[in-house]
C-alpha cells in the first residue's frame, strides 16, 4: 500500500470536506446512513454540521465493531481517515457476519467550528458522568482554573500561566496538579476541562446511535480515536480496564505491543483520575446490556506538552474571551490549535496513516477470531 500517496489524499483539515468523503465512500460500499443535524447548524458561511453514522453488516450482528471520531472537534480528521480507511480497506474486500458501526464527529460543533469543546465550551470527554453531581467543590480547582485563564485581549498570557502552574507543582505537587488539570472540571464553564452542569447535546445524540444500532451486540470492539498524547505521529493505546480481566487480556491479545499503561505521555506522572470518559460510557453502556467488551482510546502524537498546553489556552480564549471573533487574532489562534492537533506535515499523515493501518489489520484479525468463537 502506498502511504504517501494515501496521506495526500486524506490530507484536510475541513470538517465539511472529512464529512463529505466519509458519505461518499460509505455510499459506496452500500452503508446504511444516518444523520443527526446539530441544533446550532448551520454555520454562518451556511456549512451544515451533526453526526453522520454509516453501518455495515446484518442488522443482527452480534459482534460489532464501533468507531468514534471527533470527540475533540481538531482531532477529526486522523479519526476521519482511520474510519475511511477501514471502509476502503477491510468493509470494500472483506465479508464477514459481524456489524460495524461508524461514528463521525461526535462533537460536530467543534468540528466545525475547530474547537475541541462542544457548544457550551465543555470538554465532551468530561461530560458522561451522572448528572447532578452530588459532590462537594473543590477549592483546588478554583485555584487551578485561575491560573489557566490568565489573557488579555491579545490572547492567553501563556508564560504567566506556566509560571503560576510551576509555583502551584511546588506548593501542592506534580502529580496533584497534572491530576487536577486533566481529569476534568465541574465548576467553572469558562474554564478548561469543563465537564458540564448537564448531557451535551453531543452525549444524548450518542446515547441515541447506541440504542438503534448496537443495542444487540453480545461482542463489541469500541475505538475511540484521538491525538495528541504520545510521540510524534506514533499511536498511543489507552485501555482503562483493570490488567487481569477479561477486557484488558483481551486487548492486550488483540493489540500487542501497541497497548501500553505506562506514564508516557504524562511527563513521567501517573495517569489522570480521568471523569466523565467517551469510551468507558459506550463500554458501560454495552456490558450493561449483556455484552463482552474490548476498548481502547486511540491516540496519535503531536507535539510537546508545552505546546499542548498553548492550544488549550487559546483554545479557551475563543471559546470564552468576549468578541474574540472579532479579534485580528482569532484566525491565527485557531490555526494554532488545529495546527497542534491535526499538524500539516506529510511525514506526519503518513506515519498516522501506517501505523493506523497495522492497528485496523489487528482489529479485523481480532474481529474475525472472536466472532468465528461464537459461531
Amino acid at each position: 500500500m502506498d502511504f504517501t500517496a494515501l496521506a495526500e489524499t486524506y490530507a484536510n483539515q475541513h470538517y465539511n470536506v472529512s464529512r463529505d468523503a466519509f458519505i461518499r465512500l460509505a455510499l459506496a460500499n452500500q452503508a446504511r446512513i444516518d444523520w443527526f443535524e446539530h441544533p446550532r447548524s448551520p454555520k454562518p458561511d451556511g456549512t451544515v454540521f451533526g453526526v453522520d453514522t454509516a453501518w455495515f453488516g446484518p442488522d443482527d450482528a452480534e459482534t460489532v465493531l464501533i468507531m468514534i471520531s471527533g470527540t475533540h472537534g481538531p482531532e477529526l480528521f486522523s479519526g476521519s481517515a482511520m474510519q475511511r480507511l477501514w471502509i476502503e480497506t477491510f468493509q470494500r474486500n472483506y465479508t464477514h457476519n459481524f456489524g460495524v458501526l461508524l461514528i463521525h464527529a461526535i462533537n460536530p460543533y467543534g468540528c466545525a467550528y475547530g474547537s475541541r469543546t462542544t457548544e457550551n465550551n465543555v470538554d465532551l470527554n468530561r461530560n458522561f458522568v451522572s448528572f447532578p453531581l452530588s459532590y462537594k467543590a473543590s477549592g483546588f480547582t478554583d485555584i487551578v482554573q485561575d491560573a489557566l485563564s490568565l489573557s488579555t485581549q491579545r490572547g492567553a498570557r501563556q508564560w504567566s500561566v506556566i509560571a503560576n502552574l510551576l509555583w502551584l507543582s511546588a506548593r501542592y505537587g506534580r502529580a496533584r496538579l497534572m491530576n487536577e488539570v486533566t481529569r476534568g472540571q465541574y465548576q467553572r464553564q469558562d474554564g478548561i476541562g469543563f465537564g458540564g452542569f448537564a448531557p451535551e447535546w453531543s452525549n444524548t445524540t450518542l446515547q441515541t446511535i447506541l440504542h438503534k444500532y448496537a443495542g444487540h451486540a453480545k461482542r463489541a470492539a469500541i475505538i475511540d480515536w484521538h491525538t495528541g498524547i504520545g510521540a510524534y505521529g506514533d499511536p498511543y493505546l489507552l485501555c482503562f480496564d483493570e490488567p487481569g480481566t477479561a477486557e484488558y487480556e483481551r486487548a492486550a491479545d488483540w493489540w500487542g505491543q501497541a497497548l501500553t499503561d505506562s506514564t508516557q505521555g504524562y511527563d513521567g506522572e501517573a495517569r489522570p483520575d480521568y471523569q466523565g470518559l467517551l469510551l468507558n460510557h459506550v463500554k458501560q453502556t454495552l456490558q450493561q446490556n449483556g455484552a463482552e467488551t474490548v476498548s481502547s482510546v486511540i491516540e496519535f502524537g503531536t507535539y510537546a506538552n508545552r505546546k499542548m498546553l498553548q492550544a488549550l489556552l487559546c483554545d479557551r480564549w475563543l471559546r470564552c474571551w468576549p468578541d474574540s471573533e472579532n479579534s485580528p487574532l482569532h484566525s491565527q489562534h485557531q490555526a494554532y490549535v488545529r495546527q497542534m492537533f491535526c499538524p500539516d506535515d506529510p511525514d506526519w499523515r503518513e506515519r498516522v496513516l501506517r501505523q493506523g493501518y497495522q492497528l485496523l489489520c489487528q482489529t479485523f484479525e481480532g474481529l474475525q477470531l472472536w466472532d468465528a468463537q461464537h459461531a
